[in-house]
């Protein structure tokens, strides 16, 4: 029977890979998804990894009421300390080297006086050491060298390519003040990333950083480095009594995680908006693919009629029609995949084009992606195959003999038009429900909407036995 499925499925080669584009649609876009996101949470992890990669500990501020709920913590705009805590933590016996640090929001302004920002994407201001160590800065130097003075500035690397700034030429900065005209002294990158998306990164020697930040005399963080003979959690143990109460440690690991999640939360909207158009996708896939496979079993109807003559058990017919919804979802779930790659790229460029342009590294195709991906794809098909199937396993022999024998009717076929009628009455009210109900969630409104939508759709499946003769009808006259 499965030498028949096969053969079979080689003579309607068209029809299948008409049947196989809903999956490849539904597939592509879960892979791509899945593998944009996945590129940009391990770019945002790479900054923040080499960000850390040679910090020990870190010092930073902590606001005492908290916007995410937990105690001590927020995302942005943590107040800064006193810069005499860097003196009281390198007296520490567990600490070999110490380093203060400040950052602020500093917009770059291009040759026509406007600030340059891509996407609502931010001015990041940060300050560096021009002279000794350089052991906790996360910046490289591209071309030029790091700004002394107060009239000096570096830039990122990627507004100096897109804009066509170099080394020597003037730009506009607005830090805490009027827009000033800085020379660039250096472009430099982050490490790791071929690009941290639509933000720019303006850089100033620390103590003119500290003055244009207007925290002259505070801090905003403290890179620490521990002894050989010292643990980072020592270290931590160590601090702690030190710290005032706007002050919290970490070790490094510990931050680069925390700032990971931080944004791993924002990109799970975003993988989670994708996904719900990858559902979509399929879950129409599912009716064509329904759809089409009952044609085919209605124009099968003697074939399989005189495999039963033959022989041939109905477990055998139901196995033969599964085996070819297998077969076409395990190919279109193999292109659906890969056909993903591209889509990546293509969403991306989608997201440049609005505006939105995310930090990138090296494309993640990860094992999750290409698990997730053939198993939907290929439940999919064998799911929406499965009611067409059964019903071929009803032909009767008897049917072989027969000219112009059908497949007998389904249940949902008998039961008429009532209950169609009765689905889209239901679906209708939990959509409305969902739209103008004034006590739901967003959550809850979204998930009412969604829910009436698929039920007016399947309302409107099983009423196309009404509807489409007399709609064939109009369209067709022409």
């Amino acid at each position: 029977m499965l030498r028949v499925a096969l053969k079979g499925l080689a003579r309607r080669k068209l029809r299948a890979s008409l049947t196989a584009v809903a999956v490849i649609l539904g597939v592509a876009m879960i892979s791509g998804t899945f593998i944009l996101t996945d590129t940009i949470e391990s770019a945002f992890d790479t900054v923040f990894t080499v960000a850390y990669k040679k910090t020990d500990v870190v010092v930073t501020g902590k606001s005492a009421i908290s916007s995410s709920g937990e105690e001590g913590e927020r995302a942005d705009n943590t107040p800064s300390f006193s810069e005499s805590l860097l003196a009281t933590v390198r007296a520490l016996p567990g600490v070999a080297e110490a380093q203060g640090a400040v950052e602020s929001r500093a917009q770059l302004v291009g040759r026509n006086g406007k600030v340059i920002a891509t996407g609502g994407a931010p001015g990041l201001g940060y300050s560096v050491h021009a002279t000794g160590s350089q052991r906790f800065n996360p910046l490289e130097l591209v071309r030029g060298r790091w700004p002394v003075s107060a009239n000096e500035v570096a830039i990122d690397a990627n507004t100096a390519e897109r804009d066509h700034y170099t080394v020597g030429q003037e730009i506009g900065v607005i830090a805490r003040g009027p827009e000033m005209h800085l020379r660039i002294a250096g472009i430099a990158k982050i490490g790791g990333v071929s690009s941290i998306g639509g933000a720019t990164m303006a850089i100033f020697n620390f103590p003119v950083a500290q003055r244009l930040f207007d925290k002259v005399g505070e801090l905003d963080s403290i890179y620490i480095a521990d002894r050989p003979s010292y643990s980072a959690a020592a270290v931590v143990h160590e601090i702690q009594p030190v710290l005032p109460a706007n002050a919290q440690v970490r070790t490094g690991q510990a931050e680069a995680q925390r700032r990971t999640e931080m944004t791993g939360e924002i990109l799970s909207v975003l993988r989670d908006f994708l996904l719900a158009f990858a559902g979509i996708a399929l879950f129409v896939g599912s009716f064509v693919i329904a759809n089409t496979l009952s044609i085919t079993i209605a124009q099968r109807t003697r074939e399989l009629a005189t495999l039963r003559t033959l022989g041939a058990t109905r477990r055998q017919v139901l196995r033969s029609v599964l085996a070819e919804a297998l077969v076409i979802g395990a190919l279109a779930a193999v292109v659906g995949l890969f056909l993903g790659l591209a889509l990546a790229k293509g969403l991306n460029s989608v997201f440049v084009s609005l505006g939105i342009d995310l930090p990138q590294a090296s494309t993640i195709f990860a094992t999750r992606t290409v698990l997730v991906s053939l198993l939907v794809g290929i439940g999919v098909t064998v799911l929406a195959a499965l009611r067409p199937a059964v019903r071929a396993t009803r032909v009767p022999p008897i049917a072989a003999v027969r000219e112009g024998a059908v497949l007998p009717e389904g249940r949902l076929a008998q039961s008429g038009s009532g209950g169609a009628l009765f689905t889209l009455a239901c679906a209708l009210a939990i959509m409305l429900f969902g739209l103008f109900a004034s006590s739901l969630s967003t959550g809850s409104r979204l998930l009412g909407i969604g829910l009436g939508a698929i039920g007016v759709f399947i309302a409107v499946a099983m009423l196309a036995k009404t509807l489409v003769p007399p709609l064939a009808g109009v369209l067709g006259w022409p």
